[in-house]
Order: C-alpha cells, then structure tokens, then sequence
C-alpha cells in the first residue's frame, strides 16, 4: 500500500486522506456484498437437513409398502383380501395403499387418512364404491400429477369434493382436504351346492 503511495507522489496529509477513502470503500463494500450473505451457510444447513429428513420419511413409507422383514402393505393387503374374501375392509385398504402409493411417488405429503360414507348411493351387482377423505400439502404440479395418476387407476378413483387454499405466504404450496372414491367389483359369495346322490335302481324281486 505504501509503495502504492509513494508513486502518487503524494503528501502525508494526503496519504492520510486516500487511505481514510479505501476504507471507507472497503467497509461499505462488505455491508452491501457480503455481510448480508453471513446467514446462507446457516439457511443452506437448515434446509439440507430438512431434505434429508423427508427423504428419511419417505424412504420409511417405501419400506412399509415392500419392506418383507415387515410384511409389507401390499402382503398385508393380500392377508387381508385372503382372510376377507375382498369384502369392504379389503376394498377399503386397498383404495387407501392406491392413494399412499401415488402419494410417495408424486411428492404430495398425506397427513390424515380416513374413511368415509359413501357418496353415490346407486349400487348394482357388479360393482360398489369406496370413499376415503384425505388431507395433504403439496405443491401445485405434484397435486396435478397425483390427480392424474390415480385417475388413471383401474379402480377409477376420482375426486367428488377438493378444497384447497395457500399452505404459505408466497402461494408456493398448497393445503387442503379430497374426498376421492373408487369402484370395486363386487364380491358374490358363491354358493355351495349339494347334489343329491342317485337313487340305487330298484332290484328285481325274485
């Protein structure tokens, strides 16, 4: 810096000057470019840990569907299907492992799942609806995508109720409750038949 100095041909009163205006210059410089940085490291931490534990919670979730230490939800499912003979418990299940799966897949945050009535009351033989009320949080695309995927599932879920509003000051995300409800073939006991034995044909008689 002196050396700097020396070839300006300055005088010391000068110099002094100069040397006051750097730093000034520098101290101003670091309160617009990088004191206002000194909180990213921190930010940048906070949300790596957040990714880091949703992608543990998530990976917890993959682990309950195909995890065979625990039976998986989809050995489960077929237990229960077993045991029930695909009536409504099995029907229901079902409905809501769909929902949970497309959940994991699409990144919508399921927090609340729960049965509900059935909304159509017109039945036939064939065929009897499933209801299930769900509350999440997701972002605008993942919930576009989610929707898609289930309405494209063969039991063909579809939305009867949406209510939706802003998860966040800035509309990022989106928080709301679906009432989605499903058709399943219905199951027909079938029933056991008895056939009667032959008659033994008459003997003649001696």
């Amino acid at each position: 810096m002196s050396g700097f100095l020396d070839q300006l041909n300055l005088s010391p009163q000068e110099r002094r000057i100069v040397v006051v205006i750097a730093v000034v210059v520098f101290v101003v410089l670091n309160l617009l470019l990088v004191w206002p940085h000194f909180s990213d490291l921190g930010r940048v931490r906070r949300e790596l840990e957040q990714t880091r534990a949703k992608m543990k919670e998530e990976n917890d979730k993959i682990l309950l569907d195909v995890n065979p230490a625990t039976n998986g939800l989809k050995n489960i499912l077929k237990a229960l299907e077993r045991d029930q003979g695909g009536g409504i418990v099995n029907q229901q299940v079902q409905l809501q492992t769909t929902i949970g799966r497309q959940a994991i897949k699409t990144g919508v945050d399921i927090s609340d799942t729960r049965s509900a009535a059935t909304v159509s009351q017109k039945t036939n033989e064939f065929y009897e609806e499933q209801s299930v009320k769900i509350s999440f949080e997701s972002q605008e695309q993942q919930l576009v995508n989610f929707l898609y995927n289930i309405g494209n599932d063969p039991a063909m879920i579809r939305v009867r109720e949406l209510d939706l509003k802003a998860a966040d000051a800035n509309r990022y995300r989106l928080r709301g409750d679906a009432l989605l409800s499903a058709n399943y073939p219905r199951k027909v006991p079938v029933a056991a038949t008895k056939t009667a034995a032959p008659a033994a044909p008459a003997g003649k008689q001696p």
